[in-house]
C-alpha cells in the first residue's frame, strides 16, 4: 500500500501560493502511511505532525495544536473512534475537524464514526488528491466557523461595553433632571410668588420635558441592566395584581387628562416569581403606552388572571391597534411602528423593548394582537405558583 501511494505523490495538487500556515495530525500506528500522508501533506503547503497511536496523539494536543486531523480508525489499545469521543469532549480542542482513514468501508462502521463525531471519512488505499482536497475543505469550513466565532465574542463585548456606556451616562444624567423637576414644580406651587400666565406656560413646559427626558433616562437604565452579565437575585413569590393595582392607580392621574377611565380586572392568590421592580416597570411601559396611543374619552382595561398553570396579565386599548406589516417592528431597541401619540406625548422606541426584556428575565412570554373591533391587547404570561395560594 505505501508503495502505491509513493507512486500516485505526483499526482496531488500542488498549492505553492503561500507559505504552510494550517498543521495537519496524522495519527496511525502505520509508519508508512504516516510517512507517505506526511509528503502528500507538505506537498499541499501543510504543515505536519504525526502520532503513532491515539493516546499519544491526545497528550499533544496542546503541543500541536492541529487545524485537523487524519486519524485512522482500526489501531491497537485506543482505537480511531474512542479517541474522537474523547477529542469532542475536550473543552480547547473539540472542534477540530477529523477525517477518519479507513479501510472498513462497511455502514456499521462509518455509522459508528459519525456518531462518535467524525467530520468526513477516506477509504483506504489513499488517493492524495483526494485527502488534498478534503483537507483544504474541512480547515476552510473550521477557519470560517472560529472567525464567525470571534466575531461574535467582539459583538458581544462591545454590546456590554454599550450596556455600561448607557448605565454610567443615564445615572449620571438622572440626578441633575431630577433637580430640573423638582425646582420647576417648587416654582408651579407660586411660593416664591404669583406667576403670569407665561412664566405658568414656560415652567409646565419644563417640568413636562424634564419628566420625558426622566422617563427616558429610566429607560436606558433598565435596557443597561438588563443587557449587563449580572444576573438579579431579588426575584420572590408576590401576587400580581396587587402590583397591577399600585400601577394601574399611579397611573390614573395621567389617564384623566385624555379622559381616558382604566378599568381593572384582578383576580386575587395570581402568585408569580417576580422582581418587583422591574414588573412595576413592565407595568409603567404597557399602561402608559395604551394611555398614549388612545384616543381621548376611551377605556383601557387592565387584567390579572389565573389558571393551574400560569398567569396572565393583559393590557386592552381602545387605539388604533398595530398597523399591518409592522408587528415585526414591536419589541425591538429604538424601533417604532407609525402610529403616533394622540396627544404629542414623545416615543422612544425602548420601551416595548425593555418589556420584552423583563418578560425573558421572568421566562415569560409576551405577546400582542389586534382585538377584531379596534384596539391592542398585550399580554404576558407568567408561570403561576400554586403553591402559595
Amino acid at each position: 500500500m505505501a508503495q502505491e501511494l509513493e507512486s500516485n505523490i505526483s499526482q496531488a495538487p500542488a498549492d505553492t501560493s503561500s507559505s504552510a500556515t494550517f498543521t495537519v495530525l496524522v495519527i496511525d500506528d502505520d509508519r508508512p502511511i504516516r510517512i507517505i500522508l506526511s509528503k502528500v501533506l507538505v506537498k499541499g503547503n501543510f504543515k505536519c505532525q504525526n502520532c503513532g497511536s491515539a493516546t499519544e496523539a491526545l497528550e499533544r494536543l496542546h503541543e500541536i495544536a492541529p487545524d485537523l486531523i487524519i486519524c485512522d480508525i482500526g489501531m491497537p489499545g485506543m482505537d480511531g473512534i474512542d479517541f474522537c469521543t474523547h477529542l469532542r469532549i475536550d473543552p480547547v480542542f473539540g472542534q477540530i475537524p477529523l477525517i477518519f482513514s479507513t479501510g472498513h468501508s462497511d455502514s456499521e462502521t462509518i455509522t459508528q464514526a459519525f456518531e462518535a463525531g467524525a467530520n468526513d471519512y477516506i477509504i483506504k488505499p489513499i488517493r492524495p488528491a483526494e485527502v488534498l482536497t478534503r483537507a483544504r475543505l474541512h480547515i476552510n469550513e473550521y477557519q470560517r466557523a472560529r472567525e464567525a466565532e470571534e466575531a461574535i465574542n467582539n459583538l458581544a463585548q462591545q454590546n456590554q461595553t454599550k450596556s455600561k456606556f448607557l448605565g454610567v451616562a443615564s445615572h449620571d444624567l438622572r440626578n441633575p433632571l431630577v433637580s430640573i423637576r423638582g425646582i420647576s414644580q417648587y416654582l408651579q406651587s407660586e411660593k416664591f410668588g404669583p406667576l403670569n400666565e407665561d412664566q405658568k406656560e414656560l415652567i409646565n413646559t419644563v417640568i413636562e420635558a424634564s419628566e420625558s427626558m426622566l422617563n427616558l433616562v429610566e429607560e436606558l437604565l433598565d435596557v443597561s441592566l438588563l443587557e449587563s452579565s449580572q444576573p438579579r437575585s431579588n426575584f420572590e413569590i408576590e401576587d400580581l395584581s396587587d402590583i397591577t393595582q399600585t400601577s394601574v392607580t399611579l397611573h390614573t392621574a395621567n389617564a384623566d387628562k385624555k379622559d381616558i377611565k382604566i378599568n381593572a380586572d384582578l383576580s386575587k392568590d395570581c402568585f408569580v416569581s417576580l422582581d418587583r421592580k422591574l414588573i412595576l416597570r413592565l407595568l409603567d411601559n404597557l399602561i402608559s403606552n395604551a394611555i398614549k396611543f388612545s384616543p381621548k374619552s376611551t377605556e383601557i382595561l387592565v387584567s390579572v388572571k389565573h389558571d393551574n398553570e400560569n398567569v396572565r396579565l393583559s393590557v386592552l386599548d381602545q387605539g388604533p391597534g398595530i398597523p399591518k406589516g409592522e408587528f415585526d417592528k414591536l419589541f425591538k431597541e429604538f424601533s417604532r411602528t407609525s402610529n403616533q401619540p394622540t396627544d404629542g406625548e414623545s416615543s422612544s422606541g425602548i420601551g416595548l423593548y425593555v418589556c420584552k426584556q423583563i418578560a425573558e428575565a421572568h421566562k415569560a412570554l409576551i405577546e400582542v394582537v389586534n382585538c377584531p373591533e379596534n384596539g391592542a391587547e398585550f399580554t404576558t404570561t407568567f408561570k403561576y405558583e400554586p403553591s402559595q395560594k
